[in-house]
């Protein structure tokens, strides 16, 4: 089982977007890193700080909303695991557009959207983007972290675990750039 690869069906791409069925937060954040790439060990390594178990796969897969790719990839495997993948930069893009729109909802009066708020937003997506970039799964925990950030000194707080990670993982220039323009989009002093 721990070779097996995932992919999510269409109902599985569905649920994330319309999250309909209220699944626990183990059984979501497992869903959502399900893409037909990695392998079921790899998701359960990555998930076992949060308690996820094989027995939250198997959930899923009884559920209808993932499906082992097998021992051979059909076109339609291939086609699923591509609509997903679709599915799932189109759900991204939703929720950076419902940031956007809450953020916007926080207007002062002169009309402009206050610079904090601009910044948590620019600091949301800077993260997302860049987490997943620079780290794959092994920043999982991390996007967790960025996903309940409220405040300027969460970011700041994320920022420093970021990139010793980013140094471990890629090396001290890419931490040093990824530093820098974070400093920016911080404005901390240089």
């Amino acid at each position: 089982m721990r070779e097996t690869i995932y992919f999510k069906t269409p109902a599985g791409v569905h649920e994330i977007q319309a999250r309909q069925i209220r699944l626990h937060p183990r059984l979501r954040s497992l869903l959502v890193l399900v893409d037909g790439k990695h392998s079921a060990g790899d998701l359960l390594d990555t998930l076992q700080a949060i308690g996820v178990s094989a027995a939250h796969l198997t959930e899923l897969a009884d559920l209808g909303l993932i499906a082992p790719a097998g021992g051979s990839v059909s076109p339609d495997t291939i086609a699923d695991s591509e609509a997903s993948a679709t599915a799932e930069a189109e759900t991204e893009a939703g929720f950076d557009a419902e940031i956007a729109e809450a953020t916007e909802d926080v207007v002062t009066a002169s009309g402009e959207v206050p610079d904090a708020a601009q910044q948590l937003r620019q600091l949301y997506s800077y993260f997302n983007e860049h987490i997943r970039e620079t780290l794959g799964l092994r920043g999982f925990m991390l996007q967790l972290q960025v996903e309940k950030a409220e405040t300027l000194a969460d970011y700041v707080a994320i920022r420093d675990e970021f990139v010793a990670a980013a140094r471990k993982a890629k090396g001290e220039g890419t931490a040093a750039r990824l530093e820098g323009e974070l400093d920016r989009l911080l404005q901390l002093p240089a």
